[in-house]
């Protein structure tokens, strides 16, 4: 904007910037504008914090961390797609093979074999066949029985259940409050409470069996070099 004013010398006109409050040196500071002082402060915008959880991914094994409330995530280390849903199987379905960061429940009366679930808890009352691997607990309740290979981190047998798993199953740590019909191996222990019952051999370091509780079958100590 330019301001024409009259000079005494030559009574012709000569133009000067008009200087304004806030901008009066932006030609001076090399055409950067300055900001208003009488603008009101401009805040930066924070940053809000994501809640986050930790998994375990089912293609490559490591842990790592996603969004508490993301509906699926990319593993960082493998690049891998992981579903993060509940899934609950009914009688007669078609979805025989499951990977998910989230639980699985199998319930009373589905029959189904063939099974390939990868999954991080799994709660089972149905008669099923097939691989079942859970980074966290596989609880048993009611009349479950499962045909296949079970790896799991923990085995909860509920009071109550009278479970079977042939040929057996693979944990860190079992507690056992039913009956359970099957092997056992325990990386660390196996705890049978009162009015639990385990038949079958049972592989592990430490075994507690509390007044009330039975074990019926060889007790079995692991390698310590394997």
């Amino acid at each position: 904007m330019i301001e024409a004013r009259m000079t005494s010398a030559d009574s012709g006109f000569i133009t000067r910037p008009l200087e304004a409050p806030g901008f009066s040196g932006y030609l001076a500071q090399g055409g950067h504008r300055r900001r208003d002082p009488l603008a009101p402060p401009v805040e930066r915008e924070s940053r809000v914090a994501v809640p986050m959880r930790e998994i375990v991914c089912y293609e490559c094994g490591k842990t790592c961390s996603i969004p508490a409330a993301a509906l699926s995530a990319a593993c960082p280390n493998c690049f891998a797609h992981l579903n993060t849903d509940n899934i609950t199987l009914k009688p007669g379905t078609h979805r025989l093979h499951v990977r998910t960061l989230g639980n699985v429940k199998i319930p009373a009366g589905v029959e189904l074999s063939g099974l390939d679930i990868v999954c991080h808890h799994l709660h089972g009352a149905g008669r099923v066949a097939g691989n079942i691997r859970a980074t966290g607990t596989i609880t048993l309740v009611g009349h479950a029985t499962v045909g296949g290979n079970l790896i799991a981190d923990e085995l909860i047998v509920q009071r109550g259940a009278k479970a079977e798993v042939q040929p057996g199953i693979s944990v860190e740590h079992a507690d056992v409050h039913g009956a359970l019909s099957g092997r056992v191996y325990a990386r660390d222990s196996v705890h049978i409470y009162p009015g639990g019952k385990l038949n079958g051999p049972c592989c592990t370091p430490y075994l507690q069996v509390d007044s009330g509780g039975r074990h019926i079958g060889i007790r079995e100590i692991p390698d310590s070099s394997s």
